[in-house]
């Protein structure tokens, strides 16, 4: 992604600088003449020991008043660059200037970029001004696998580079956010090892943390340990029997003395056998009696009574005769006298 940078310092460049610097051109504060050399040793100090602890977001360092009137003096290149290294260790970076406010013969630096320089304080430092192509690509790769952790890092890592008025391969940047600290490696830079990133539209990239390892794939099954794999889920393990006594494996008593009915299905006994149909179909006859009835009433299948006797038989003399009629008031009558 193509981020734009810029810087408010001394010699910010354009119309973006500071107090001094803006809008002067490549001629300096003074036009004419060949470029000038500024190369000074000072006795090296943390921000930290100024009380502006904020300078510790980026690289940007702080010079005494003297450094300002041997810089006026010179026909420098802005925006002001310094190249900073240990004279007694082969260790060197860049870095830009926020102020010039130091005691003589003192210069205040990010603590992180001494850690760089491997210096301790009240160490010589060299201070050389220098200048920069303008950064069109960058690489960084963060030391912890925690900082993938924040919630988009790409957006915190590229504001963070705006206090950062150059970079250098080989450098470790410190990032604070959310009070952590997060260590930043930077992998590889363009056009050069060094570049300005003032006012600079620069394309950043992100290599895996140091401590990254991605997961383990899952190899695929061979055809050979597949059918294997199936043969076993084939074969059913055979019931195990259990060992030792048996828990409430004795018969049970009524307390009135009646005989127990044993249950269709019972531990002891297994499992029930399965209802056949017909005795399912029973129980549903008897839960729903209209399951099998006839439409438009039932069919009589018996003979009635009387069936082929008489009229119903179309034959004289089939059915049997009718039993006499019995007087109920015959008799003779008495007269009581």
């Amino acid at each position: 992604a193509a981020v734009m940078f810029g810087g408010v310092f001394f010699g910010g460049g354009g119309g973006g600088g500071a107090a001094f610097g803006g809008g002067l051109g490549d001629g300096g504060f003074f036009g004419g003449g060949g470029p000038g050399r500024f190369d000074h040793q000072y006795q090296a100090f943390p921000v930290a020991c100024t009380g502006k602890e904020d300078l510790e977001k980026g690289n940007k360092i702080i010079l005494p008043q003297s450094a300002l009137d041997h810089l006026a003096r010179l026909n420098i290149s802005y925006p002001m660059l310094f190249e900073v290294s240990n004279p007694g260790a082969a260790r060197r970076t860049h870095c830009g200037v926020q102020e010039f406010s130091a005691e003589e013969g003192m210069c205040y630096l990010p603590y992180w970029m001494m850690c760089n320089l491997l210096l301790q304080e009240g160490d010589l430092v060299k201070i050389t001004n220098t200048s920069l192509p303008k950064g069109t690509f960058v690489k960084l790769q963060p030391v912890s696998s925690e900082f993938l952790d924040i919630h988009n890092p790409r957006a915190v890592l590229e504001n963070s580079l705006r206090n950062f008025a150059t970079l250098t391969v080989g450098d470790c940047i410190v990032i604070d956010y959310n009070s952590r600290k997060y260590e930043i490696e930077i992998v590889e830079c363009k056009p050069a090892k060094a570049i300005s990133i003032i006012e600079a539209d620069v394309n950043v990239d992100f290599a895996p943390p140091k401590d990254y390892k991605e997961p383990e794939r899952q190899t695929a099954p061979s055809g050979s340990n597949f059918a294997s794999k199936e043969e076993a889920e084939e074969i059913e393990p055979e019931p195990v029997e259990e060992k030792g006594p048996k828990l409430f494996g004795g018969a049970g008593q009524r307390v009135d003395g009646k005989a127990l009915k044993t249950p269709q299905a019972s531990p002891s006994l297994g499992p029930a056998p399965s209802p056949s149909v017909e005795e399912e179909e029973k129980k549903l006859d008897l839960k729903m009696p209209w399951r099998k009835r006839l439409r438009k009433g039932v069919k009589r299948v018996d003979a009635p009574y009387g069936f082929n006797m008489g009229h119903m038989s179309a034959q004289k003399g089939a059915a049997p005769l009718p039993k006499p009629v019995e007087d109920l008031w015959g008799g003779s009558s008495n007269v009581l006298q």
